[in-house]
């Protein structure tokens, strides 16, 4: 070996002992013969005395014999004076390659190396039907690794099984075997494949690989052996993995330093991994049949895998048809929209495995509200609901499902998120053009802490579904809803009709009968006041004849009601404050509220607007309906008269506490001669409600609390506006300037 050494060069020469010592431990059947005289270049004993230490053996021994010399010569001339042969790897490789060529004898049932080819490729081939019908990768997998460890039980020592990410930069450990972690190395092989049997010895994920386990080996398409199997699905082989640059650090510290075989993992359309096939230190390496033959198998297995994949699919979206139909089934059913939020999220949980979710659905103001909460904490809901306000605000600028693989590492939740939801996936629900509500599930199930489980565009696709069909639910509800709003403004309208028919039919006959009896009624009125005039001041008929006064007098009163109903004309508009009006209104009947002893509550709002109204016909309407409210309480009841700015009108409410009246006679309320009433026939109210709806507005009646009738007089402010804008002239102007250019 030389008096003098590089001081680099001592690790080589150690891997060279090492590799040179394994060898004859091999050739040998044992370093303990070689150490007692056993040859391990022929089958003669060794010329020299025995030594207990190999490698002073081979240093003082070995490297002179003439054996070596002559194996030296094979491989390379020796230079002229040297001492001895050269110890390298290619000497050693060369004389495994000449052993390879040699005809070995198998000790257990006597085959030759043909024999021993045909029957590892039975073995590898049987294997197959079993990769083809297994419902799991991790099964496929297991099944690839103890097919080629059980057709290549002697010279194989590891083999690494690395799938490709989804996203298509990096591998992953898929799984792993090493021959020295079986219970029994050599144990022989068996005619068939028991996996479970391969399995109980050993073998699988040994402790060795842990730390290729926990991190993925990103792809460098320049200078990676791997990437060039992934990218371009070059198979290759490498004599010593220790000793090459294009591989990974991780991959050759986990490997020994024995030839490795690196296959891709081809599908039907792309390469799906790489399978990783290593040698124990001392083998030539692999032969062209060998390879072809792990190809095959690997070919075999990519196969598998891509089928499975699609049987995976396919038993996905069947149960995302499944729990979609039963959504669809509950969804049509009458609900709240928390109701049909909280199913979608129970489905969607199921459909994707997730461990926990939130369902927000979205309120008038913007706010965002929990429907429904599964797996976190109850003291977090007042951050979820702050997380499904930004959610919804996401949606409403891309309505696109939501998905992150690594929350803690995406920028786009930071600080919104849990501190133990590792991934996550969001959708939106949609309500016609708006989102109204969104659905969110994190923590799928399977992965680990350091590696968790993401979620697939197959969970993407059935979040998609789920909220597709939750988003049919809502537009249909709110279309219903819609369709009974203008079911009751149709029935309204009928009834508006309807009475609008009675009112005509009334007015048309109170007009004819008013004319008719008027003249009689004033014939009756003169001849009693022409009687009363001639009898003496004590005549006891003088009574009699004042009674007949008074109700003449209200029977022409009655007649110029019905009259006026029948000849109202358009009322003349001009700007009038209402809180003007009733204060005028409640002066004129002060003497009636002191002699009934009423108690006045009156509440007049200062921000009632100015309106474009008919004073005389609106203090008609305010006396009507005042008029109906004193009639109606009883002697020390209450009356209210209220005034406030609602949404787009103002209102005016007069209530009072009198006896209560039934439903349908607040129906009829404001229908002439429908009811008899103490004060007169019924056409003052008529009269107010024909005056109010000249006026754009509406009159109701109802009963609330402890009042027995509350009558409510809307009058718009947006149509009062419309009537108030007047034309500018500069507008026209402008407008004909325009024309002219």
């Amino acid at each position: 070996m030389g008096a003098k050494r590089a001081s680099g060069s001592a690790r080589i020469e150690e891997q060279i002992v090492i590799a040179w010592k394994r060898y004859a431990d091999r050739k040998a059947q044992g370093c303990q013969r070689v150490a007692e005289g056993v040859c391990y270049l022929s089958p003669r004993p060794c010329p020299f005395d025995a030594r207990p230490d190999f490698e002073t053996r081979f240093a003082q021994d070995c490297l002179h014999c003439s054996r070596m010399q002559d194996a030296a010569e094979q491989v390379h001339p020796l230079p002229g004076g040297a001492a001895g042969a050269i110890p390298t790897l290619g000497l050693l490789f060369h004389l495994l390659e000449e052993e390879a060529r040699m005809v070995r004898v198998e000790h257990q049932d006597g085959l030759e190396e043909e024999g021993v080819r045909y029957r590892t490729a039975g073995f590898l081939f049987r294997s197959i039907p079993f990769m083809h019908v297994a419902l799991t990768h991790g099964r496929i997998g297991r099944l690839l690794l103890a097919a080629i460890g059980g057709a290549f039980a002697e010279e194989l020592d590891t083999i690494l099984l690395l799938r490709i990410v989804p996203d298509g930069t990096a591998l992953e450990l898929a799984g792993s075997y090493r021959r020295a972690d079986r219970a029994e190395p050599d144990a022989p092989l068996h005619t068939a494949l028991d996996l479970e049997a391969f399995e109980e010895q050993g073998g699988f994920d040994g402790e060795v690989f842990a730390r290729l386990r926990e991190e993925r080996l990103p792809l460098d398409q320049d200078r990676d052996l791997l990437a060039d199997a992934v990218f371009d699905g070059r198979a290759s082989s490498i004599a010593s993995p220790q000793r090459e640059l294009r591989l990974p650090d991780r991959v050759a510290e986990s490997l020994p330093d024995g030839p490795l075989a690196i296959l891709p993992l081809f599908g039907r359309e792309r390469v799906l991994g790489v399978l990783l096939v290593s040698q124990s230190a001392g083998y030539a390496g692999w032969t062209s049949d060998q390879v072809e033959l792990l190809s095959a198998i690997a070919a075999q297995a990519g196969i598998a895998f891509e089928g499975n994949a699609v049987l995976d699919v396919a038993r996905r979206r069947g149960a995302a048809v499944r729990a979609a139909i039963d959504f669809s089934r509950a969804a049509v059913r009458p609900a709240r929209p928390e109701t049909r939020a909280e199913l979608a999220l129970k489905v969607l949980l199921s459909a994707t495995q997730a461990g926990g979710g939130v369902a927000w659905i979205k309120r008038e103001d913007g706010s965002a509200e929990l429907a429904h909460v599964h797996g976190v904490d109850a003291g977090a809901t007042q951050d979820l609901s702050k997380l499904g306000a930004w959610i919804i605000q996401w949606f409403e600028a891309d309505g696109k499902p939501l998905v992150a693989d690594v929350v803690s590492e995406d920028p786009r939740f930071s600080g919104f998120m849990p501190e133990d939801w590792r991934c996550l996936l969001a959708a939106p629900i949609h309500e016609t053009n708006r989102i109204s509500g969104a659905l969110l599930v994190f923590n799928k199930a399977g992965g680990t802490q350091e590696v968790p489980a993401a979620f697939d565009p197959e969970d993407a696709y059935v979040a998609d579904l789920v909220t597709s069909i939750a988003s049919l639910a809502e537009t249909r509800s709110s279309q219903e809803e819609a369709l009974r709003m203008k079911d009751r403004r149709l029935h309204e309208v009928e009834a508006q009709l309807r009475h609008a028919e009675k009112l005509a039919v009334v007015g048309e006959r109170g007009v004819q009968v008013a004319q008719d009896v008027r003249n009689p009624v004033a014939a009756i009125t003169g001849f009693a006041k022409r009687v009363l005039k001639s009898l003496p001041p004590k005549d006891p008929n003088r009574e009699y004849l004042e009674i007949i006064l008074r109700e003449t007098e209200r029977l022409e009163r009655v007649l110029s009601e019905q009259v006026a109903l029948a000849q109202m004309t358009r009322p003349r508009l001009k700007l009038e404050n209402l809180n003007a009006l009733v204060q005028d209104v409640l002066q004129s009947q002060a003497e009636d509220l002191v002699r009934r002893r009423v108690r006045l509550l009156k509440r007049l709002a200062p921000d009632v607007p100015t309106l474009l109204l008919d004073n005389e016909k609106m203090r008609q309407v305010l006396v009507n309906v005042l008029s109906y409210a004193l009639h109606s309480v009883p002697s020390g009841g209450r009356l209210r008269v209220e005034t406030r700015a609602a949404q787009g009108a103002v209102q005016a409410e007069i209530a009072h506490d009198g006896p209560k009246v039934a439903g349908e006679v607040l129906d009829r309320l404001f229908v002439p001669f429908s009811t008899s009433r103490r004060y007169g026939a019924g056409v003052g109210l008529a009269m107010a409600y024909q005056i109010v709806r000249e006026h754009g507005g509406e009159i109701r009646a109802r009963s609330e609390g402890d009042w027995s009738s509350i009558v409510t007089i809307y009058l718009p402010t947006r149509e009062n506006d419309d009537r108030r804008r007047k034309p500018d002239r500069r507008d026209g102007r402008s407008d004909r300037r325009r024309r002219l250019a």
